[in-house]
């Protein structure tokens, strides 16, 4: 299985972090310690680049809803961007596609550190 990495950047909009690899059970708690040193405040947007994920379990969701109800309590906004077709269809088979913003996006903004797993 592919080692779990994450690397961080900015846009105009708030922080991105691109995730490449599995997220599992294994890897989870790499990329919620990730997402927990992002700071966030109000009116920003944390987008999560997801276009090098090759698999997704439930403890990768459950990292995806945690930093969702976080970036909800500071008032600031998530979304996902360039979803793999295979994570699309899990997010929507537990109707997260409903709850959380997904683009198609091109882009990822500068990149500034790289963790990897």
């Amino acid at each position: 299985m592919p080692h779990l990495t994450t690397s961080t950047g900015t846009t105009p909009t708030g922080p991105v972090v691109t995730v490449a690899g599995d997220l599992d059970h294994r890897s989870a708690a790499r990329l919620r310690d990730a997402l927990r040193d992002i700071p966030l405040r109000p009116g920003i947007t944390l987008l999560l680049d997801l276009h090098g994920l090759t698999f997704c379990d439930s403890s990768g969701i459950s990292v995806l809803i945690a930093a969702h109800r976080r970036t909800e309590t500071t008032q600031a906004r998530m979304a996902l961007q360039r979803v793999p077709d295979t994570v699309a269809r899990v997010l929507t088979v537990v109707g997260l596609d409903q709850v959380f913003e997904i683009r198609p996006g091109t882009g990822t903004g500068n990149t500034g550190t790289q963790a990897s797993a």
